[in-house]
């Protein structure tokens, strides 16, 4: 019990730092197909973050296999190649590398995502953080299987969670927030442009992927 007050605890401060590195309120910028999207500017950043909210015709357990499954990534998630699941810490924390393709004559962005995963154990609100590290954060046998000689930029400044909220037992609210910095000479103004795509191409095909036979029957808690 004591250990799970703990982990609430920690989750309380994240989000409360999260939003406390914002700056202005959420504009509604798409409201299509019952997703919308939103995005807001971030306090010392040209590159503003985006919150993507829907809802899925799946139980809470069936999302969080989705989430477990890294490389089904490359099926839902909007523009993702090459997801792979570097070291898995527990059930609750693992690090996850993946790339993210992006327009001719930009470089691909690359990434390793650690996913920290807290459970409100009335609700069962179910919270996936994501936070960018650096490949020496890794045991060196999980740093021995990044892939090596990409044309990738890596990126490390990631921030972001998915909200998995229960509505009942065959629906679930999922929102999706996300800021990174992808570095190099990209221009802040074409950036902001395309982050609108990314929750909404996600959210859509996150609802037809989740309702895959294989994702049935997972109990992570």
């Amino acid at each position: 019990m004591i250990k799970i007050k703990e982990q609430c605890l920690v989750l309380a401060v994240f989000l409360l730092l999260s939003v406390s590195a914002f700056a202005g309120e959420w504009e509604l910028v798409k409201d299509e197909d019952d997703i919308r999207v939103y995005t807001r500017a971030v306090e010392g950043s040209d590159y503003k973050a985006f919150r993507g909210e829907s809802i899925v015709n799946a139980e809470l357990n069936q999302v969080m296999a989705l989430l477990d499954d890294t490389s089904g990534f490359v099926h839902w998630m909007f523009k993702c190649k090459s997801p792979k699941l570097l070291y898995k810490v527990s059930l609750m924390d693992r690090y996850q590398y993946l790339q993210n393709d992006f327009p001719w004559p930009a470089a691909d962005r690359e990434m390793i995502l650690r996913n920290e995963i807290y459970q409100d154990t009335v609700t069962r609100v179910t919270t996936v953080k994501l936070s960018g590290v650096k490949a020496d954060a890794l045991p060196e046998s999980a740093q021995a299987t990044l892939p090596t000689k990409t044309n990738a930029v890596r990126v490390d400044e990631v921030a972001g969670f998915f909200e998995l909220t229960p509505l009942s037992d065959t629906q679930t609210k999922v929102v999706f927030q996300l800021h990174l910095n992808p570095v190099g000479a990209l221009p802040a103004s074409l950036v902001n442009s395309m982050i609108v795509d990314n929750p909404f191409e996600t959210l859509k095909a996150m609802r037809i992927r989740v309702a895959l036979p294989e994702y049935a029957n997972f109990n992570p808690f």
